[in-house]
């Protein structure tokens, strides 16, 4: 045997099947190896090994072997096309379990929130705000609390219109926040104490009852929760901090009255 030539053992422990395998591709022809030691004993080389790769792929995508047989020998295909090929049926493979996961963590999360929808209102409700709450870190923080039995009763009767109506609401009081701070109003302005205002009867009235104390609490979050900040921020840096701010001013400006 020389230094390019390895054992069926070798191989098999290689590339995690079993020598019986290796043995069985020989035997219809799939993978012949092309040496032999002088006791008989198969011997296969860096070309083989090659091949045993491509086979290997071809059967994570759930390739039958006869399909596979065909593929390996079409003479029109060079070893650099079916690279290519696997590669773009990997990655065609990568994007659905990709896909997969997103959905199942979004159908956990209106689960979290006890919303009965279809997976397809599900989907809407859920998939198009970079402002969205993340439900999953909200109950990580809240589960177990007044707030949050309060939050999944309601959130439970909403209907599909009910959740596109609350995200409108969202919106734009977000949006008005966004364009105060980026008119340069400061966070302490009426006008903006006003939007502040706005966002503590929108939960009070959508979600639980919020106090300007629960109010202040939840502004704290925006800027102690990193998924929650960071969604803030990825649409303008620093709107966490001036939405905080702004709810903090208008819970003194009230609590003062």
């Amino acid at each position: 045997m020389n230094a390019e030539e390895y054992t069926v053992g070798v191989v098999a422990k290689m590339a995690g099947v079993s020598v019986r395998t290796l043995h069985h591709y020989d035997e219809i022809g799939l993978l012949e190896p092309e040496g032999r030691s002088s006791t008989g004993y198969r011997l296969y080389t860096g070309d083989d090994i090659r091949t045993l790769q491509r086979i290997l792929f071809y059967r994570e995508l759930d390739f039958d072997l006869e399909a596979i047989r065909a593929i390996l020998a079409d003479p029109a295909s060079t070893d650099v096309d079916l690279l290519h090929r696997q590669r773009r049926l990997l990655t065609e493979r990568v994007a659905r379990h990709q896909a997969m996961v997103a959905l199942i963590d979004k159908e956990l999360n209106a689960r979290t929130l006890g919303i009965t929808l279809t997976p397809q209102e599900r989907l809407e409700v859920f998939g198009s705000s970079v402002l969205e709450d993340n439900a999953t870190r909200a109950e990580e923080q809240w589960s177990g609390s007044d707030l949050w039995e309060q939050r999944k009763l309601r959130a439970s009767a909403y209907s599909a219109e009910d959740w596109r109506e609350i995200r409108s609401e969202q919106s734009r009081i977000h949006q008005r926040f966004l364009d105060s701070m980026n008119a340069g109003i400061p966070a302490t302005d009426p006008t903006v104490m006003d939007v502040a205002e706005e966002h503590r009867l929108h939960l009070h009235r959508r979600f639980h009852d919020c106090d300007y104390g629960t109010h202040r609490s939840l502004a704290e979050s925006y800027l102690a929760n990193e998924r929650i900040g960071l969604n803030f921020d990825d649409v303008a840096p620093g709107l966490s901090r001036y939405i905080h701010d702004a709810i903090n001013a208008n819970a003194e400006r009230m609590t003062d009255a």
